[in-house]
């Protein structure tokens, strides 16, 4: 079983997002515990990091391959590559590098916008509780 990672400060926030990887991540659990926050905000702020962590998890990888081949053959079929030039079987055999490029380049692309998203996650948070901490500063030297 997973150990339950808790995420305590934005700095928590970020060294998740430097465990994402192109490839894999690993499994986790994750349980929000702000001090400033509360309990239904502590939950959403979970929620919102397990979607952006568990994007490389996600099922659409099972099916993007068949996403990819439904492109390539319009492709295929709009003549941008021509099976009338290349023959048969090495169009057929262009598919191969097509796809895995294709898929690389997805993983890539969500692997960034994840690590930027929970980046900017962790900036709205540390403004939101600079703000907070103002705001409670102040209350205390009016008291």
């Amino acid at each position: 079983m997973s150990q339950r990672t808790v995420l305590s400060d934005t700095n928590d926030i970020r060294m998740i997002a430097k465990d994402i990887s192109v490839f894999s991540s690993r499994k986790k659990i994750f349980k929000a515990k702000f001090y400033h926050f509360t309990d239904s905000q502590n939950l959403e702020l979970e929620k919102t990091v397990v979607r952006y962590y568990s994007l490389n998890q996600h099922n659409f990888w099972n099916i993007l391959p068949g996403y990819i081949l439904g492109v390539y053959l319009l492709l295929v079929f709009a003549g941008i590559i021509s099976y009338h030039e290349l023959g048969l079987i090495p169009t057929i055999v262009l598919y191969v590098p097509f796809a895995l490029v294709s898929i690389f380049l997805t993983r890539l692309a969500v692997t960034f916008y994840a690590k930027k998203s929970l980046h900017k996650l962790a900036n709205d948070l540390e403004l939101q509780n600079s703000h907070y901490s103002f705001v409670m500063s102040a209350r205390l030297q009016s008291s």
